[in-house]
């Protein structure tokens, strides 16, 4: 019995050591990476992006048992070729990143789209991304 004591704490934390505490370890990471290029131009590939992930992860902030939440979406770039797009969840005193969308100019296609999700079972999300970009599923969160 004592030894459960000693290994809830341990699973508890090992979870909270392995969320992707920023939009660089999530990229690094590369969990669930779904790329492909944009038909859309550029501006309106990032707004249609940032307003589907404001639909589906940007709940602000809630009551939770233990304390509070947080949701919302966090926008970097926006003046440059590479607009990154991430939804935060900060959940009492854990900060990580959900999912990040990164919109850039390339060579390789007008507009090129990169999507991260913090674990594989992400991985229906950042497909979706791709579907919203094309104008199919925007009533779609997952």
């Amino acid at each position: 019995m004592k030894y459960s004591f000693i290994l809830i704490p341990l699973i508890f934390l090992s979870g909270c050591a392995s969320v992707p505490k920023s939009v660089e370890e999530l990229r690094t990471a590369g969990k669930a990476k779904s790329s492909f290029c944009s038909n859309r131009p550029f501006n309106e590939t990032v707004d249609l992006i940032e307003s589907q992930l404001s639909k589906c992860f940007a709940h602000g902030r809630q009551e939770i048992y233990g304390g509070s939440s947080d949701t919302f979406i966090e926008k970097n770039g926006a003046d440059n070729d590479l607009v990154t797009l991430a939804s935060v969840a900060h959940v009492n005193w854990n900060r990580f990143y959900q999912i990040i969308v990164d919109v850039s100019s390339s060579n390789e296609c007008p507009v090129f789209v990169e999507a991260y999700g913090m674990s594989n079972n992400w991985s229906k999300t950042t497909v979706l991304v791709q579907d919203w970009v094309k104008g199919t599923e925007l009533n779609k969160c997952d």
